[in-house]
């Protein structure tokens, strides 16, 4: 008798063990279907639309000019996440769920700021920050991943944000090289000095070097500024 009560107690045991994989296995799929259904609104969002939320963080709201600022300053573009090729880690899908269960509200119309090259973008002659468009202007940032606004991408792409950078970076390139050049190598008489009408014509000599193979390359590989390009949907 006592063998069958042991027998019919680890059978309950069994049958329980079974019930609690069973809902947990139903819970880990509804959490899959929860995560594709907002994966799926990120990588369908072609438009603006506009989001009604409350109670949100103040330090994430950002109005369009800081944002331009922003990707002219690390040269990176702001886009509809349908445009957005790149992968969606899943703590940016949870920060999602997590707002639209703190406002009660499904978002609509996400952005994407991250480097051109993680769009999908139309030719026009071919670590990302995530973001809902909340009215006047302004724009709430979900999540941020990836080290896209590192120091170093901000110094590296200095020289890209307007015209007049661009100027400066190779006027001050050009000035470097001319000052680094040794007098020997340019100059045949023996008792020259580093400065004199020697060093203004290699200046000058340098300038127009460094300006003719910035024009090729700008037209060969950016095509625009910073500054006209952070929003755009092609790629020149």
């Amino acid at each position: 008798m006592d063998l069958q009560e042991d027998r019919d107690r680890l059978e309950r045991i069994l049958l329980g063990q079974e019930a609690l994989v069973n809902e947990v296995r139903v819970w880990l799929d509804e959490e899959d279907s929860a995560d594709a259904m907002v994966e799926a609104a990120v990588r369908s969002s072609t438009e603006d639309r506009l989001n009604t939320l409350n109670g949100l963080d103040r330090a994430r709201i950002f109005d369009r000019r800081a944002i331009e600022d922003l990707c002219v300053r690390y040269r990176l573009r702001f886009l509809p996440g349908g445009l957005y090729k790149g992968e969606l880690p899943r703590q940016a899908i949870a920060a999602v769920r997590a707002l639209e269960a703190r406002t009660g509200k499904v978002l609509r119309g996400y952005h994407i700021m991250a480097p051109a090259h993680r769009f999908r973008l139309c030719d026009a002659d071919g670590d990302p920050l995530l973001f809902v468009r909340i009215g006047q202007g302004r724009y709430y940032l979900i999540h941020r991943w990836g080290a896209d606004l590192s120091p170093l991408r901000a110094l590296l792409y200095w020289p890209f944000r307007t015209p007049a950078h661009l100027a400066v970076t190779v006027v001050a390139v050009a000035m470097v090289l001319a000052a680094a050049i040794p007098t020997s190598c340019i100059s045949s008489d023996p008792t020259a000095g580093w400065w004199g009408a020697h060093r203004v014509l290699m200046a000058f000599w340098t300038t127009v070097v460094v300006t003719a193979f910035t024009v090729q390359g700008w037209f060969a590989f950016f095509g625009r500024f910073s500054r006209e390009a952070w929003n755009s949907r092609t790629f020149n």
